[in-house]
């Protein structure tokens, strides 16, 4: 898709943009649940954004929306966004297959981006990015992943690098949030629209192995039986292996029972962060506890949060601050080419064991 911006958009943006520095004013680009969790329902607690703006394919959707949170725009057409000149950011909740396109057009059309996660789905979409983010510098991008802005990822690398508990020796990850109906009539369940527990789950877990230890310098392996809804993997395997012999490992399912932990094995302790979804509905206090046989023990406590408040407030800081801009662009192109890389392997060992008529895990 082309993206044509108006060349009074430029004169008019920059113009406004002086007027409202102390203000992000946010459009919203579709209407599916997840806007009013991310945003909606938490843009009280962060008094400097303002929702303009929207727009959904399905007319009727950004109405009702517009209507229950008093949005002042409700635009014809997702470009009409990009195009307003009282728009200074955009966030990007469609499906998954349709994010890169969009992020793209945001940052052509000189809006700074929230896009939901993934950001988008291989290699050919991370080379994208990185040549509009080497054109647009002064731009934010930020990939929706909400675990990213809460503490713990800090104080747990923290505990690493500390020695306390010796050498860090491996990492287990289980995330699993079983589908409601299967996910019928969602992206999640449509293979081409990237569909699957990992595309939709597995970037949490990428996310906090980069931060923690890096990406590069690992060797991949992954098992799926890619037997959900229209071949999409429902439960997925991944391990990276390291040079140094540590391990990191995840599990991501739409069919176990839920559970969301990480587990990390070091020489001298077992420490957990139990329940690390937990802050998604509301504002809940987590812990990082020692995995011993009193459960009261906790290394950790956390005031109370919301992932979407914390990742709303980022973003916010991110725009209105230039001096406060990370760049997180890089980190999300490389997570596109791990996470491609990973699921290529799962997917060519599926076919071989279909193949050869040996199904089953051999993770």
């Amino acid at each position: 898709m082309q993206c044509i911006i108006p060349a009074w958009l430029i004169v008019a943006d920059s113009y406004m943009n002086e007027l409202n520095k102390n203000t992000c004013r946010l459009g919203i680009l579709g209407s599916a649940a997840i806007v009013s969790r991310a945003v909606l329902d938490v843009i009280s607690h962060i008094p400097q954004v303002e929702v303009v703006a929207i727009a959904n394919r399905t007319r009727s959707k950004a109405l009702h929306l517009a209507q229950r949170y008093s949005i002042p725009h409700v635009l014809h057409s997702l470009e009409e966004v990009l195009e307003h000149p009282h728009v200074d950011a955009v966030y990007i909740a469609l499906s998954n297959d349709l994010h890169m396109e969009w992020v793209l057009c945001a940052l052509e059309a000189g809006k700074h981006v929230l896009v939901e996660k993934p950001a988008g789905l291989g290699k050919e979409d991370a080379q994208q990015l990185a040549s509009a983010l080497k054109q647009s510098p002064s731009l934010v991008f930020m990939e929706g992943i909400i675990t990213a802005h809460h503490p713990w990822q800090a104080a747990l690398k923290a505990i690493v690098n500390s020695g306390q508990y010796g050498l860090l020796n491996r990492t287990e990850t289980r995330i699993s949030i079983p589908a409601p109906k299967s996910h019928r009539d969602n992206y999640r369940s449509v293979r081409l629209k990237g569909g699957g527990c990992f595309n939709d789950l597995g970037c949490y877990w990428l996310q906090w192995i980069q931060h923690l230890v890096g990406l590069e310098g690992s060797r991949v392996s992954a098992f799926s039986n890619f037997d959900g809804p229209d071949g999409c993997d429902w439960t997925f395997n991944a391990k990276l292996r390291y040079g140094n012999g540590f391990e990191a490992n995840v599990l991501t399912s739409f069919e176990l029972p839920y559970k969301a932990m990480h587990t990390l094995y070091f020489e001298r302790a077992t420490v957990v962060v139990p329940n690390f979804f937990k802050p998604l509905t509301g504002f809940y206090s987590l812990k990082i506890r020692l995995n011993d046989s009193n459960p009261q023990t906790y290394l950790k406590q956390f005031e109370p949060m919301n992932y979407y408040v914390n990742q709303l407030q980022a973003f916010a800081n991110r725009c209105l601050h230039p001096d406060v801009r990370q760049a997180e662009g890089h980190l999300s192109v490389e997570r596109m080419i791990w996470h491609q890389t990973i699921m290529e392997y799962a997917q060519q060992h599926a076919t071989m064991n279909r193949e050869t008529g040996n199904e089953g895990s051999h993770f």
